[in-house]
């Protein structure tokens, strides 16, 4: 707890680790307090762009992993290739993107680390391609022979996640720009 009786800090005088005229210096500078922490550097300043980057880099490894799957499944069948492409994203990653724009969005801007607009462009563009997955995946299904509930069951789920995704990234997409040109 704070001692009421304190004196508020003076122009110059030691607050904590940096001294009160250094943090408004950079607070007008636009750097961040005790040096310039700019790119990947001033991320891990940040704990809301830390965590929006590392769901993002965990919806692009399960992209990656697919392509994988595809380039290297030992099926023979188009289909089962494609199938195979598509089998390692689901709703988690559409979430995930989800979570991350929302962190990028609420939590306020800090001076440093990598933009948020350039955050929100590369959450745009993976759920993008997880929206075409989906949108693969329910071609796939909706081709292949078997029970009719089950098909259409399965259908109706990929569909929602390639929708949710669809909608994802043109939320993304929408305010990347608008934070871009200082709108938000």
């Amino acid at each position: 707890m704070s001692d009421p009786s304190a004196t508020p800090p003076q122009p110059g005088q030691t607050t904590g680790r940096f001294n009160q005229a250094d943090v408004q210096a950079a607070v007008q500078s636009g750097a961040a307090p005790g040096g310039d922490a700019s790119g990947v550097s001033g991320m891990f300043q940040d704990p809301s762009t830390l965590a929006a980057t590392g769901l993002i880099a965990a919806v692009a490894f399960a992209a990656i992993a697919g392509l994988l799957n595809f380039l290297g499944s030992d099926f023979i069948d188009v289909k089962a290739r494609l199938f195979a492409l598509t089998d390692t994203v689901d709703v988690g990653d559409v979430a995930l993107l989800g979570i991350a724009v929302v962190l990028l969005l609420v939590t306020p801007d800090p001076p440093g680390g990598i933009e948020r607009s350039t955050l929100l462009r590369v959450n745009a563009v993976l759920a993008a391609v997880i929206a075409g997955y989906g949108l693969l995946r329910c071609l796939i299904i909706a081709i292949d022979g078997g029970d009719f509930f089950a098909q259409f069951a399965a259908f109706l789920a990929t569909l929602g996640v390639a929708l949710a995704s669809a909608t994802v990234a043109f939320y993304a997409a929408k305010e990347s720009f608008l934070k871009k040109e200082g709108k938000i």
